[in-house]
Formats: structure tokens, sequence, C-alpha cells
């Protein structure tokens, strides 16, 4: 491992809230107040339990791996063109949620204050800045995030203390009015989020093993990211009229004002939004460069995929057909693909470890 490319587990907890934390705190909210109603922050409780059962299944594949390369690992142990197959299919699930974040991003953006700047403009500019920070190295990455989500956090509690008299907390009852069913089914939507803990991709740059309690935390803290807006929405609009909007996390910047005379605060929120999306690209980045078998065209690799991404976000589809595709085709499949992968893992993992040992005690 190289010791100036790698970084803490709890640099690494801080990442996960921001890439993570984008999707949970921005992107799940409004399908999940769209399935589950006033009852959404109970999925959230329910899917923080079931996370932390997931959990030590990861602690395992890191503990038996020795935290080396995941992929180089696989390898080692595995038929190298099925680990390619494996890695190919990485890059792509890697490259669609890029184009997801992406997209979402410059939506956003256009819809809100960039009307009139063509979208390829952004596209390209922000594509371009974040594979600059994905080819430099994970510490790079990590100490920007630092720097950024002090300021993401401060105005998270900033916007929540400056609601709290718009807040009515009886919009959150009665409880479970529609039984128990939609709050099982949006497990799926906040469970997507929950399932990209699968840090191993980057446990080759953590010199410490990664153990329960720091994933238990990592958990703990995206809930905590997502039930905040979530319930301020509910209690701020009515679970109705919540799951109406496109992005609940900025109406409630709509609402926010400093004392009677300082309102239309919510250019704030920018900051908040292109940071996280900021680094969540970036890091996907870093790791599709991680998962090339080659070192000389990295930066050359990051174009081309930049290209890729570019010709995807700009594709002509609606947003409403692109949040149809995004809420009941690309969340809910990357959660079975999450899961079915650390099964996969664990399965693969246990067995070569087993064998390994069988071969060292000469028993056959």
């Amino acid at each position: 491992m190289n010791k100036s490319d790698s970084i803490s587990v709890f640099q690494l907890i801080l990442l996960s809230m921001t890439f993570i934390g984008l999707k949970t705190h921005v992107m799940l909210i409004s399908p999940l107040i769209k399935t589950a109603g006033r009852d959404a922050w109970i999925t959230v409780l329910l899917t923080c339990l079931l996370t932390l059962i997931w959990v030590p299944l990861l602690v395992y594949v890191n503990k038996k791996t020795k935290g080396e390369h995941l992929f180089q690992w696989m390898k080692k142990h595995m038929n190298k063109s099925f680990t390619n197959v494996v890695i190919f299919l990485t890059i792509a699930y890697l490259t669609i949620m890029e184009v997801v974040t992406l997209r979402e991003t410059i939506t956003w953006i256009n819809i809100i204050f960039l009307q009139r700047t063509p979208l390829i403009i952004l596209v390209l500019l922000f594509g371009f800045t974040c594979c600059l920070l994905a080819a430099t190295s994970i510490r790079t990455i990590s100490i920007v995030n630092v720097f950024l989500l002090f300021f993401i956090v401060i105005l998270g509690f900033f916007v929540s203390f400056t609601n709290f008299q718009f807040k009515d907390y009886s919009l959150l009852q009665p409880v479970l009015e529609n039984g128990y069913f939609p709050v099982i089914k949006s497990i799926v939507f906040q469970g997507s989020g929950m399932v990209e803990l699968l840090l191993l991709f980057l446990q080759h740059k953590v010199p410490q093993p990664i153990r329960y309690k720091h994933l238990a935390v990592a958990a703990i803290l995206l809930t905590g990211l997502t039930i905040g807006p979530l319930i301020g929405a509910i209690t701020e609009f009515g679970p109705v009229e919540a799951s109406k909007q496109r992005f609940p996390p900025y109406e409630e910047w709509g609402i926010a004002s400093l004392g009677k005379f300082i309102e239309h605060i919510d250019f704030l929120s920018i900051y908040q939004w292109l940071s996280g999306t900021f680094i969540r690209i970036s890091t996907f980045l870093f790791i599709m460069k991680e998962l090339v078998p080659f070192q000389k065209g990295q930066k050359r690799f990051l174009l081309l995929v930049l290209v890729v991404i570019t010709v995807c976000t700009l594709a002509p589809i609606t947003d409403f057909a692109f949040s149809n595709l995004l809420f009941f085709t690309i969340i809910p499949a990357t959660f079975w693909l999450f899961v079915a992968f650390s099964l996969f893992l664990v399965v693969i993992v246990f067995l070569f470890s087993h064998k390994t040992r069988r071969d060292k005690s000469g028993i056959f």
C-alpha cells in the first residue's frame, strides 16, 4: 500500500457521508414520501436496523481479504476472465450512477438559476472539474471533502433550526394509517443508498481494518442525514404536498429566512448540492480509475468516461420519463445488485479462505 495515498477509517466515514449522503439526503426523499407518505420516517429507521444486520458481512469480507485490493484478490483466487467481467459491470454501474447524479444536478441547476445556460456547457465544466480531482489521489479527495463537508453540515443545521417555526409535527400522525405495506415497499429506496456503504472498493486505501463500529457509525450518520430533511419536508409541507415536490430539501430552503427582513437565502443550497455532487462523482471516477489495469493511460480513460457521461446526461429524454426510470428501475436495481454482490463476495471469500486453510494444513 502506498502510504502517501491512503486515508484513515475516519476519513472514509466522512467521505461516505458526502458521496452517499447526497443520494440519501436529496435524491431519495421524493420517492420515499410518494411511496410511504407520512410514514416514510419509519422506513428510514427500519432500513437502518436492516443495514446494521447486513454490515457484518462487509466486515467479514474485509477481514478475510486482509484489506487487499478487492479485485486483485479476486484475480488471485478466481478465474481472471470472470473477474474482468465483474470489473466491467462495476465500471458500467459507476458510470450509470455518475450519469444519474450529474443529470439530477444539472436539471436542478437549469430549473432554479441558470435557465438560459446551455446544458452542454454545465455538463462539460462540472464533469471536467470532477475528472481533475479524480486524477489526483484519494487523500486529496478526502482533504477536499473535509473542508466541503464542514460547511454542508453547518448549513444543514441552519436550515433545520431556521424552519422550526413552520414545522407541525402533528402531520406525522396517524402512524401507519395505510398499514405496513407502504413502509416495507419503500425500504428498497432508502436501502439503495445504504448499500453503497459497500466501501470495499476503497479498502486497499485504508491501512487499518474496517470494523463493525466504523460501518455502524456511518450507517447511523447517513440515517440522520435522511431523516432530518425527510421529517422536515413532511412537517413543513404535509405529506401530500411534499410528495408532489421534485426536490423537497430545496423547497425547505425556499421558506427559510433570517429574521423578518432577510429572505431568499435558498442560494445557500447551491453550495450543499454542488459540493455533494462534486465529491460523489469524483470518488466514483477515482474508483473506476483504480479498476483499470493500466497506469499510464488513466487520464485518457477519465476523459473517455467524461465523454460517455456527457452524451448520456444530455440524452433527449424528458424529466418526467427520467424520474420514472430512476425511481422504478435504477434505484431498485441498485439495491438488489449491491445486496447480491455483497452475498456473492461473502460466499467466495468463505470458500477460498477455507480452501487456503486446508491447503496449509495438508488436508485434501
